[in-house]
């Protein structure tokens, strides 16, 4: 079932990337939509393979990459968000290292089956919570669609991690990672769709 899981987000992935990636061509700049698809291409198609996990004391996989491709594909989410919000580079570049902290320490907890993974989950934790607090109230008024991808989507990231076999294991891998497919569809396509239909 999990194969089956990682197999949809492939081809998912696959396509949003190519839909993307002529929608993007109409344009100047750096194409950050069809990038954040293709990094989560990449990710599904090395968890779809299996072979870079840890195994939990229980029997459940960790697939610990899916972080670091995060840290990549939110960056770019990072960038798409400061632009709508008019955010300029001292604050841009706060919000990137918050966003490298948040994925980077949730990496390290991933990797780790011992109790130290809990500092890794306090670290990430609060960089992501000063991460949303500045998203959600700089420049509030502007793009105001964009609260609904952060408050419904990306806070649900840290919650799944608690109750997956990273953090408490009340929930196995396959139901973690079917609920980060449908997050990874909604906070990466959604709302670069919205993005592209509000531009």
């Amino acid at each position: 079932m999990l194969n089956i899981v990682f197999l949809a987000g492939l081809l998912v992935f696959a396509v949003s990337s190519v839909y993307f990636y002529f929608v993007g061509r109409r344009k100047t700049g750096l194409n950050t939509a069809f990038l954040v698809s293709f990094i989560t291409l990449i990710s599904y198609v090395l968890m779809w393979q299996g072979n870079l996990t840890v195994v939990t004391n229980a029997g459940q996989p960790i697939f610990w990459t899916r972080w670091l491709f995060y840290g990549l594909s939110c960056t770019l989410l990072m960038v798409e968000i400061a632009q709508l919000k008019g955010i300029q580079s001292g604050r841009m570049v706060q919000w990137l290292y918050l966003t490298a902290i948040t994925m980077g320490a949730g990496f390290l907890a991933a990797r780790d089956l011992t109790a130290i993974r809990w500092i890794h989950i306090a670290i990430s934790s609060v960089a992501y919570l000063l991460l949303a607090g500045q998203t959600l109230s700089v420049n509030a008024s502007k793009a105001t669609w964009v609260r609904n991808y952060i408050l419904f989507g990306w806070t649900v990231f840290p919650i799944v991690f608690v109750l997956a076999p990273t953090g408490l294991g009340l929930i196995g891998a396959t139901v973690a990672n079917l609920l980060y497919l449908l997050l990874d569809i909604y906070t990466k396509i959604a709302f670069n769709v919205q993005l592209e239909a509000s531009s």
